[in-house]
């Protein structure tokens, strides 16, 4: 199903609102003479999956990507800080060479979304107010080839489904800053808690596991293990907690302390 928006003067974005369903014509390959062109002189944001998958790949620490790979900006909307992909002085992006990718099967979720764009409807749930848009750029040619694909099957060939389940506690928490609390100025406190649990992975383990947390708080033993072993589970953790400090009802609970 396709529905017209407004089209942005000199934005690559179609005027075409998508479905799960909304059919597109797209294949990317050497063969073309735009090849690689789309990656550089673009702002790539970071999900936490995205550096968790990239700072594996690269073989270092999430502190060391991010400070090697990445810039930090601040969001107006959300007045949350993100971490951006730093691009080389040509523009280009780091891991792009001529022959390709050199991270493609750990790309950041923004380039698996492309050539398509994802725009949420304010909703509480992710998920639940998705649509999608066409991106075509002038000098891209991969639109004019035969491949065929729905919106649900480019996800599905992209891996976006794995991304999404991995980083939805994460959306759900930048979209409720953003429609509950947009106004309101996070503590430096809040901001250092926010970028540890969201895109500093192994910072959280030592947080975990070296300090007194395990102490604090209600984690039975099974859950123990599991974010002990599973890097995944990890994150998805740091994201559970994360919400509870930054607004209420947490899912994790503090232990009752003892009186005396």
């Amino acid at each position: 199903m396709h529905e017209t928006i407004k089209k942005l003067s000199g934005s690559p974005v179609e005027p075409i609102k998508m479905d799960l369903d909304s059919k597109f014509s797209f294949r990317c390959h050497k063969g073309l003479d735009c090849f690689t062109q789309c990656c550089g002189k673009i702002d790539i944001f970071l999900t936490p999956y995205d550096v968790l998958r990239i700072k594996n790949r690269l073989g270092i620490t999430s502190g060391e990507f991010l400070s090697l790979y990445t810039q930090i900006m601040e969001l107006k909307k959300t007045k949350l800080p993100f971490f951006m992909l730093r691009m080389k002085e040509d523009g280009k992006c780091p891991f792009v060479t001529p022959e390709g990718c050199t991270i493609y099967s750990d790309r950041p979720l923004v380039c698996r979304y492309y050539p398509i764009g994802l725009g949420l409807l304010k909703s509480q749930e992710v998920g639940g107010g998705d649509f999608y848009f066409p991106i075509k750029e002038h000098f891209c040619k991969g639109y004019e080839e035969d491949k065929e694909w729905t919106i649900r099957e480019w996800r599905l060939s992209q891996e976006i489904n794995v991304y999404d389940f991995v980083n939805k506690d994460w959306f759900d928490i930048v979209l409720n800053k953003k429609m509950l609390a947009s106004n309101l100025e996070p503590d430096e406190r809040s901001v250092r808690l926010y970028l540890m649990c969201s895109f500093d992975v192994d910072s959280f383990r030592n947080f975990v596991f070296e300090s007194r947390f395990l102490d604090l708080h209600e984690v039975d033993k099974d859950t123990v293990e599991l974010i002990k072993e599973d890097e995944v589970e990890l994150l998805k953790f740091a994201h559970k907690w994360l919400r509870g400090v930054l607004f209420g009802n947490p899912t994790i609970k503090r232990k009752p302390q003892k009186s005396g």
